[in-house]
C-alpha cells in the first residue's frame, strides 16, 4: 500500500503544482488592478510562475509525475550534486587558468589605457582641425578682401593712366613745338596739345565759356565725361598752365611762319 500511497502523493503534487502554476499567473494579472501586493511579491510570483513553468515543460518530468515513478526528493538531491560537482569544475578550471586570466585583465587594462590616450589624441586634432578651419575661413575673407583691393588698384591705375595721357606733354611734343620746323609733324603735335586743352577746358566749354573759339575755330570740343573736374586736381591746374603757354609759343610760330611766307 505504501508505493500506492506514494503514487498518489505524487499525481497530488504534480496537479498543484499545475495549480500554483495557473493560480501565479492569475495572480500576476489581479495584482496590479487591485493594487494589493507589492512590486517585490510581484517579481517573487512571476520568478516562481516561470520556474514552475520550464519545469512541467520538460516531458520527462510531466510524465514522471503523472504516472508516480519520480521522486522528486532524490532528483532534488541529484540536481544539488550536480551543481556542485559543475562548481568545483569551475573552480578547478579557474585555478588552472589564473595566470592566462590575470594576463588578459592586464592587458585589458592595458588596451583602455592606449585607448583612453588615443581618444585624448583624437580630441586634440579635433580641436586643431576646428582652429585650422577658422584659420581656413579667415585666409579666405582676407584673399577676398586683396582681390577687392587688387581689382579696385587695377581699375584706378587704368582710369589714372588714361587720365594722364590726356593731359601729360611728352618732351617730344614739346621740342617739336619750340624748336622743330613747322610741318605737317608741327602740325600734328599742334592738333595734338589742343586736344590736350581742350580736355583740361572741357567743363567751360560745356558751359559755353569759349563757344565762341569754338565756332571761331571750327575745332572739336573734347566732352567731358569724367566724375572729377580736371582743373580741380593739382595736376589739371599744374599742366594748364603748361600748355597754355606752349599753346601761345605754337600761336607765335605760326604766326611768323605766316609772316615770313
Amino acid at each position: 500500500m505504501q508505493p500506492q500511497q506514494r503514487k498518489n502523493q505524487q499525481k497530488m503534487l504534480s496537479k498543484q503544482i499545475s495549480a500554483v502554476s495557473s493560480s501565479s499567473s492569475t495572480a500576476m494579472s489581479t495584482t496590479t488592478g487591485t493594487n494589493v501586493n507589492t512590486a517585490t511579491s510581484m517579481k517573487e510570483a512571476e520568478r516562481l510562475s516561470s520556474d514552475l513553468a520550464l519545469f512541467l515543460s520538460n516531458p520527462t518530468l510531466s510524465s514522471g509525475l503523472a504516472d508516480g515513478s519520480l521522486d522528486l526528493k532524490s532528483y532534488s538531491s541529484t540536481i544539488q550534486s550536480e551543481l556542485n560537482t559543475l562548481e568545483k569544475d569551475c573552480i578547478e578550471i579557474y585555478k588552472q587558468n589564473a595566470n592566462t586570466i590575470s594576463s588578459l585583465r592586464e592587458d585589458m587594462t592595458e588596451c583602455d589605457a592606449i585607448l583612453a590616450s588615443l581618444q585624448e589624441m583624437l580630441l586634440g586634432f579635433q580641436a586643431d582641425l576646428g582652429g585650422l578651419s577658422g584659420d581656413i575661413r579667415a585666409l579666405q575673407q582676407q584673399s577676398q578682401t586683396l582681390g577687392v583691393q587688387l581689382t579696385n588698384r587695377r581699375g584706378a591705375e587704368a582710369n589714372l593712366r588714361k587720365y594722364l595721357s590726356k593731359i601729360v606733354i611728352p618732351p617730344s611734343l614739346a621740342d617739336v613745338i619750340c624748336k622743330g620746323q613747322v610741318d605737317a609733324t608741327f602740325l600734328k603735335c599742334v592738333k595734338e596739345l589742343e586736344t590736350k586743352y581742350r580736355y583740361l577746358n572741357a567743363k567751360a566749354n560745356t558751359d559755353g565759356n569759349d563757344s565762341s573759339d569754338h565756332n571761331r575755330e571750327n575745332t572739336p570740343i573734347v566732352s567731358y565725361k569724367d566724375d572729377i573736374d580736371p582743373l580741380t586736381t593739382p595736376s589739371g591746374s599744374e599742366m594748364k598752365e603748361h600748355i597754355t603757354k606752349l599753346r601761345k609759343r605754337a600761336i607765335m610760330r605760326c604766326r611768323t611762319y605766316f609772316l615770313q611766307t
